[in-house]
């Protein structure tokens, strides 16, 4: 294998594939990004066996061939490259060189032959998302997948789509929940659970294009852009019925400024301690008292708002407010407390709540 390539362009790629990569893996091989070379192109591949990832760019090819290079380390030296071309040959079985303006690298290679051959099912469902949205979506809901093994069914988006024209996506880790939902093009039924890496790792690619197709087979979900695909095995624990979570009214909502708030929670969180993360709310006339104490310190900040019908006083995981308010994008926010034991909900405006609410659950502080 012989070929050269633009710096920058090897970078973009690599760091796509990158993310799929097993990091601790059961296999050396899958800690390596498989490179083949024909047609053309440079073609890069990365599984972690669960998900997988494949991608290809315009190369310079002088000589065809396949051969797996240890992930981190050649993202590592590419990017630590002068721009300008870089040459990548095959100098025996065992070893590659990279060639770069004012230097050479020589790494190690893997046996090509050893990688996992990536599955390509060929019953997927597909429809087209403006990858905006679609971003969007995931930017607004990864925040609260849970990490807990033992709750399997909690470890992913949501993808509920059994309403004509509409995509919801919702993510809960048992102690917040957030759902956000556009309008689509659509009239497959269907709903699923994307599981968090491959959540997390489309958002770095889909930018690339104005139009994403997505689908889902038996078992697998795909997300491609015409450049590069990513498939990933789909969460096979049932998602729980969210809908029994969301709030039936939004008593006491108040209007506030998102940095307004956001400042002064961030204020709060530096005196408390990693074990204690909750302050305590008062919300009451004309405004919201927000009281931090720790053995490190007490804060105390005041946000003037409307008058309410009723005062609250209530605790909440600091983090997690501060997490659900920051993926807003509007300056001003709305937040309902029923009472002393329901949780917070915020969302951007009244008309619309379901456009993007965040739930997170009262605690004893």
């Amino acid at each position: 294998m012989k070929l050269s390539v633009d710096k920058k362009l090897f970078y973009k790629y690599l760091s796509y594939v990158q993310g799929i990569v097993d990091t601790r893996p059961s296999m050396l091989i899958l800690s390596h990004i498989l490179l083949e070379a024909r047609e053309g192109k440079l073609f890069l591949s990365s599984t972690d066996l669960e998900s997988s990832i494949y991608t290809s760019f315009p190369a310079n090819i002088l000589e065809k061939g396949r051969v797996c290079l240890p992930a981190k380390k050649l993202l590592e030296i590419v990017e630590k490259t002068p721009e300008g071309e870089v040459q990548i040959r095959l100098i025996n079985e065992g070893q590659v060189e990279i060639d770069y303006k004012k230097g050479k690298t020589k790494i190690k290679t893997q046996n090509p032959d050893d990688f996992p051959q990536i599955p390509k099912p060929d019953d997927f469902v597909y429809r087209a998302i403006k990858s905006e949205k679609l971003d969007n979506l995931i930017k607004k809901t990864a925040y609260c997948i849970g990490s807990d093994d033992l709750r399997k069914n909690l470890t992913g988006i949501f993808f509920d789509m059994t309403q004509n024209g509409k995509i919801r996506l919702v993510s809960t880790d048992g102690h917040r929940m957030s759902l956000a939902e556009e309008d689509i093009e659509n009239n497959i039924v269907e709903s699923f659970t994307l599981p968090k890496r491959a959540s997390i790792e489309i958002r770095k690619f889909i930018k690339d294009s104005e139009v994403v197709n997505i689908g889902v087979g038996k078992n697998f979900f795909i997300c491609d852009d015409g450049q590069t695909s990513l498939l990933a095995r789909l969460v096979d624990v049932k998602f729980p019925d969210y809908k029994q979570v969301l709030p039936s009214s939004f008593n006491n909502t108040i209007k506030i400024k998102k940095k307004e708030i956001t400042d002064a929670l961030q204020r709060a969180a530096i005196v408390l301690q990693e074990k204690n993360k909750g302050v305590k709310i008062y919300i009451g006339e004309n405004k919201i008292e927000i009281r931090a104490t720790s053995e490190e310190g007490e804060t105390i900040e005041e946000i003037a708002i409307d008058k309410l019908t009723e005062p609250l006083d209530v605790g909440f995981n600091v983090k997690y407010l501060i997490d659900a308010i920051g993926t807003y994008d509007n300056n001003e926010i709305c937040f309902s407390v029923g009472d002393e034991v329901s949780p917070a909900c915020i969302f951007a405006s009244e008309e619309d709540r379901y456009k993007q609410l965040s739930v997170v659950m009262p605690m004893r502080v």
